[in-house]
């Protein structure tokens, strides 16, 4: 039950946000907007407002504005999508992603607002000793501070972690152990699986949280960076070089369970990270989705006349039924997975 909870917030956290991007974009470029759904198939609630009709779906898997002028026959209609000028076009159709991006901001920076666990890999200080490690053997333990190496002065781990790869033989350790100094040698062991030489010791874990603008920069920089991590995913799946892994809902329901056990920071993560999915899926110039639409008015804005409304909802349909048959695929793929 616990799971089916957060599996709608993590829904709501989606689909909200992106047709709220639409819908309010919409309004302010004064295109008539008559409803707004979330969730497709039969309606389960709705009231009207104006000329706007706000609606439940049955099935909570997605959403929709739908604006008037849009359908195939109502390319001339009063205030409708195709009446008004190229750029409050553009903007409505990129609204629902630049809100998922937004929220995706939010989510991370109320990460970083409420504080989580990390490596502190700025101070030498020891978290962890591996078992039968040259370090154990050497009598170092948890909480040392690591003053210097072969008289050269540490400040930093990556500082230490570089200085046992390049000294040769024994290494002469000055360790701070609260207020007292001791000296001790050991010599690095070099492991194969990690293909370097190592003394066996980790960093330690510190609790770190932020003021709330710091905060808002942090979320910002963490959104640019997996957006570019993702382009890169994708060009090494096209390339072969890694394989093409997808999830499905079956897939995120899975993903939202095992994130609802290891606390509110992963769960947010999650959110987050298929907030950033979603938004830039969408912007793909694809048919059916919003940088589909996108593609024809750059090309509409090219030819300078637009493409017929019939060509462009034909080419849309394909493109709709191409994205439920690899929808299905993938929840398949799913299942499967769930099986064995």
């Amino acid at each position: 039950m616990i799971v089916f909870i957060f599996v709608v917030i993590i829904f709501l956290l989606l689909i909200l946000p992106h047709e709220l991007g639409h819908f309010f974009a919409a309004k302010a470029s004064g295109m008539r907007v008559e409803r707004l759904s979330l969730g497709f198939g039969p309606k389960l609630w709705g009231i009207k407002r104006g000329e706007t009709e706000y609606i439940i779906s049955a099935f909570p898997l997605g959403g929709y504005t739908k604006i008037a002028g849009m359908q195939p026959g109502e390319y001339k209609t009063e205030n409708g999508f195709y009446s008004k000028p190229l750029r409050s076009k553009v903007a409505v159709l990129v609204a629902g992603s630049a809100m998922n991006f937004l929220v995706s901001i939010l989510l991370f920076s109320l990460i970083f607002i409420i504080g989580f666990q990390t490596t502190d890999l700025k101070t030498p200080v020891v978290g962890g000793i591996v078992p039968n490690s040259p370090a154990q053997r050497a009598g170092i333990k948890p909480g040392d501070r690591i003053i210097s190496i072969n008289n050269h002065k540490i400040e930093k781990w990556q500082q230490m972690a570089s200085l046992i790869q390049k000294e040769k033989g024994k290494l002469n350790l000055v360790i701070l152990r609260g207020k007292k100094t001791i000296t001790v040698e050991l010599e690095p062991k070099y492991y194969p699986e990690y293909k370097r030489k190592l003394i066996g010791i980790s960093p330690s874990i510190k609790y770190v949280r932020y003021d709330p603008l710091t905060s808002i920069g942090l979320g910002a920089k963490r959104v640019a960076f997996l957006t570019g991590f993702i382009f890169i995913t994708l060009k090494d799946m096209v390339m072969g070089k890694i394989p093409a892994q997808f999830a499905g809902p079956i897939g995120i329901v899975e993903y939202v369970g095992e994130a609802t056990k290891l606390g509110i920071v992963p769960f947010l993560s999650l959110a987050a990270l298929l907030g950033i999915n979603l938004g830039l899926f969408n912007l793909f110039p694809i048919p059916a989705l919003d940088g589909g639409r996108i593609l024809f008015l750059i090309i509409e804005a090219i030819r300078k006349k637009p493409m017929k409304i019939e060509i462009q909802e034909f080419v849309h349909y394909i493109g709709f039924l191409i994205l439920i048959s690899l929808m299905l695929l993938v929840t398949y793929q799913d299942i499967l997975r769930l099986v064995r």
